[in-house]
């Protein structure tokens, strides 16, 4: 769930501050601004995918552990 919400909630993000323009029709926001204020986003998500692969991990070495034991 960590991995899926960051993502899309830093999509939301990106999206709201992209289509966000001045009245000359320049961007409010730079894309290292965009890139800033995802940055939190991504550090979840990073550990999400920890979570989820040393959970693939633990399956892999229980199925190894439990095919040797038959």
């Amino acid at each position: 769930m960590l991995y899926i919400t960051s993502m899309w909630v830093n999509g939301i993000t990106q999206g709201l501050m992209w289509r966000a323009v001045n009245d000359d029709g320049t961007l409010t926001y730079s894309f290292i601004e965009t890139m800033q204020a995802s940055h939190m986003g991504y550090i979840v998500r990073v550990i999400g995918g920890v979570i989820f692969t040393s959970g693939m991990l633990l399956m892999a070495y229980n199925v190894w552990r439990t095919v040797r034991a038959s």
